[in-house]
């Protein structure tokens, strides 16, 4: 027999063999095994809640992967959801959960934010990590309530969040709060201090500009060597507000 007829014999039995498990995939109506992955600060429990299935599902109604998937997809911190049927009777859930940048805090209300701007509400106190809190956000006027926030603030609160990670862990460590509230500048507070950090804001400007990213950039620069060589002295001391948004100088207005 020659090697192509046995290739071919080959192809033929693998695609009948595929075939037999498919339609036997179809019959079965049980499945006892549901597993979860992917999921880090959503439970598994959550997760089968969402998808309004239990750990063994005997009715083949209940077997409809468009349809769990799609309720799962509901949860507000769940990003993406692969379902998939496992031969022979396994469920497979696998989830991507949105990693949050900050939290949000405005209108009677806190969220959570990722880095796509996609602001979803936490049901358990116990999910807020230690992120910064971005507050004085402006309100928009909009029936979906996703997008309440102004977009161009966010996109500032976030741009001085990830650049502050990027030059330095003990900047980042240290800023509780960035607060919008003030057109004029941004407000920056420590997480051991109740003074204030005055940075510059150019209302004129998008975050998205280069000029307005360099300038950001070099003032947390200015301000992560503050922290560094004057953070200890700067408790000690009664500071009202240290003011950075002028060239080559920090302004400390102190009591003492």
């Amino acid at each position: 027999m020659s090697i192509k007829k046995i290739i071919l014999i080959i192809i033929v039995l693998f695609v009948i063999a595929s075939a037999f498990m498919s339609l036997k995939w179809r019959n079965i109506s049980v499945i006892d095994k549901v597993t979860v992955s992917g999921n880090y600060t959503v439970s598994r429990d959550e997760i089968l809640s969402a998808a309004r299935i239990k750990d063994t599902i005997k009715d083949e109604e209940e077997i409809d992967i468009d349809k769990i998937q799609d309720r799962i997809m509901k949860h507000p911190e769940l990003k993406k959801v692969f379902v998939s049927k496992v031969l022979p009777s396994e469920l497979k859930i696998e989830v991507i959960e949105k990693r949050p940048l900050a939290i949000i805090s405005g209108d009677n209300e806190m969220k959570l934010i990722d880095d796509e701007l996609d602001v979803f509400p936490f049901k358990n106190s116990n999910k807020l990590y230690d992120l910064p809190v971005i507050s004085g956000v402006r309100i928009e006027s909009s029936p979906n309530q996703k997008n309440r926030y102004n977009k161009e603030d966010l996109r500032l609160g976030l741009f001085i969040i990830i650049n502050a990670y990027k030059e330095s862990k003990a900047m980042y460590n240290n800023i509780s709060e960035i607060n919008l509230s003030d057109s004029g500048k941004v407000i920056i507070y420590l997480s051991e201090d109740s003074s204030p950090f005055y940075f510059p804001r150019n209302n004129s400007a998008k975050i998205s500009d280069t000029e307005y990213q360099n300038l950001l950039i070099n003032k947390l620069r200015v301000f992560d060597s503050y922290i560094k060589q004057s953070l200890d002295n700067h408790l000690k001391k009664q500071i009202n507000y240290v003011d950075l948004r002028y060239s080559n100088q920090i302004l400390v207005n102190s009591n003492n």
